[in-house]
């Protein structure tokens, strides 16, 4: 706990108040200042603390950002990925319909050379 040392009421405010005003505002003042109030160990052990937390912030959005470049190159190749996949069914696909064409040209002409050999 602080301690905080009597308060000095200057002279000027003293004789307009009265000693009696004067002495009770410096105890009341004293114990504001005691409920309130921190050490200056207090304090630069807070700003310490402050200080490891912005450090420990600053280590963290490092991180998380590095984060994000990794999925981000993860989703890209993904993405990659997919395309390839995309041309691949594409590919297959044009390679089914030519396969149906050239059956059902195949079986169109059996059945024309049939009519004919009866």
């Amino acid at each position: 706990m602080m301690v905080v040392r009597r308060l000095e009421i200057p002279v000027v405010l003293r004789r307009a108040w009265g000693d009696e005003a004067a002495d009770a505002f410096a105890v009341w003042l004293t114990s504001v200042l005691e409920e309130r109030a921190i050490s200056r160990d207090e304090y630069r052990q807070i700003l310490s603390r402050l200080d490891i937390l912005e450090h420990d912030m600053a280590d963290l959005k490092v991180e998380i950002s590095e984060l994000r470049r990794e999925m981000n190159e993860r989703f890209d190749r993904m993405n990659e990925r997919f395309d390839q996949m995309y041309h691949q069914m594409v590919v297959q696909t044009r390679w089914f319909i030519g396969a149906l064409v050239v059956i059902g040209t195949v079986i169109s002409a059996l059945l024309a050379i049939a009519q004919f050999v009866r």
